[in-house]
This record gives structure tokens, C-alpha cells and sequence, in this order.
């Protein structure tokens, strides 16, 4: 059996009862984007039980996030680090890291949280910031309240600008300076 067909199998028994795009990406896109470079799935797993089942997900890629150029100059510049502006053009596009799918497996629902699954998410983007670099990291999501609330609990907020009424919010974080080095390991003694 090849590694492809034993992925499949894995993730043929993942249930999101709460978002059915959530399990139709897994199912249907996830090896794909993975064969074409497009995005990275990794997968969450209990090593210690004695049935091997996926009890979440998390798709991380690379994306542009694009802002209107009515931002205040000092949310431009919070944005990128350094400028508000590239040779006197106002910037409106950054690289950012895309945490594109989360979810959780409703048949193992009580076996991992929302948070200790942010948890492996963020970690992992650390580590791939630390290889690539970046500064922001987003994530769409539906406006559900505890959602917005878990989510904040890990740096992100909203997104300013005009959602249409069922557009998905688009969350951001701005990994802070000494987030980066902590996961570096620089300064240390």
C-alpha cells in the first residue's frame, strides 16, 4: 500500500459534523494541495490508544493578505515591520503564513480541545517561521462567537474592513518580536 493510499485511509474516517467543508477539504483536497505544494496538512493523532484514529487537522500554506490603502500609515508599518511605504507606493500586500483549515474529528471530539489543537498549530507555524520567515499569520473563520473567542486567546483579531453578511472574518496575528526569539532559542544563556 502506498503512502498516499494509507493517507487516504486515515482520513476517509474523519467525521466534522459542525462544518462539512471542514471534513470535504480533507477528504477531497488535502493530498492534492500537498502533491501540488499549495498548502501542508498535518494531521493530529492519540499515540497511546489502541484504535489508530485522526482526532483533528490543521492545513497551513502561504498566502498574500491584501489591505485597503486607506489604512492609517501606522497600521501599514505595524504590518510590515519596518515602512508604510516602497519607493513612495503605499504598501497593501504582505506575506502571511495561512492556517487554512482547522478541525476537529466529531467521533473524537472529547479527546483534544479547541486550544490544544491551536496549540499544534501554532507551534508548527512558529517552526516554519523560523525556517522562512513572516510576520503575520491569518485565518478565515465564520463569525460563531466562541470561535473569535478561541482564536483571541492566541493573539488574533479581526481583520478591519467591510465583511459582506456571510463572508468569512479574516483573523490576524502579528508574531511580536519576542515570540520569535523564544522560539529561536537567541538570547539565551
Amino acid at each position: 500500500m502506498s503512502d498516499e493510499q494509507k493517507a487516504q485511509e486515515l482520513i476517509s474516517i474523519f467525521v466534522c459534523e459542525k462544518d462539512p467543508d471542514i471534513e470535504n477539504f480533507l477528504k477531497e483536497k488535502a493530498i492534492l494541495f500537498e502533491k501540488i505544494g499549495k498548502s501542508r496538512t498535518f494531521l493530529v493523532f492519540n499515540e497511546e490508544a489502541e484504535e489508530f484514529g485522526v482526532l483533528a487537522y490543521f492545513t497551513i500554506a502561504l498566502q498574500v493578505l491584501k489591505v485597503r490603502e486607506s489604512l492609517s500609515n501606522r497600521k501599514i508599518k505595524n504590518f510590515d515591520g519596518f515602512n508604510a511605504k516602497i519607493n513612495g507606493e503605499r504598501i497593501t500586500e504582505f506575506p502571511a503564513i495561512l492556517i487554512g483549515q482547522v478541525g476537529k474529528n466529531s467521533l473524537y471530539k472529547d479527546n483534544i480541545s479547541g486550544y490544544d489543537l491551536m496549540q499544534y498549530c501554532m507551534n508548527t507555524v512558529l517552526d516554519g517561521q523560523m525556517r522562512i520567515a513572516g510576520r503575520i499569520v491569518m485565518l478565515e473563520c465564520r463569525n460563531i462567537p466562541y470561535l473569535i473567542e478561541l482564536y483571541g486567546q492566541f493573539g488574533f483579531t479581526i481583520l478591519e474592513k467591510d465583511y459582506a453578511e456571510d463572508e468569512l472574518l479574516q483573523l490576524i496575528k502579528i508574531l511580536r518580536e519576542e515570540e520569535l526569539i523564544e522560539k529561536q532559542g537567541i538570547g539565551e544563556a
